[in-house]
């Protein structure tokens, strides 16, 4: 699967779109985007490389993406 991050970086200038920065390395990551709805997530770690998680619908407010390993990076919910 080849996905554009430009586009992806571009999508975050939408007011449709929440960014989410994991600053310090986790595999558990919870998102409180306040977007009420369930967004579609993309994630890159701190090299911007797509990473591949589980992700857990908690409400319209939040969601829980859970990795194998733990990692630094960002979150683009649309």
């Amino acid at each position: 699967c080849v996905v554009n991050l430009q586009t992806i970086v571009n999508a975050a200038n939408d007011a449709e779109t929440y960014v989410h920065h994991q600053s310090a390395a986790s595999n558990t990551w919870v998102i409180l985007h306040q977007m009420n709805k369930y967004p579609s997530v993309t994630v890159v770690d701190s090299g911007n490389t797509v990473v591949v998680g589980s992700v857990a619908y908690d409400s319209p407010n939040q969601v829980t993406i859970t990795f194998e390993a733990s990692f630094s990076g960002k979150a683009y919910l649309n």
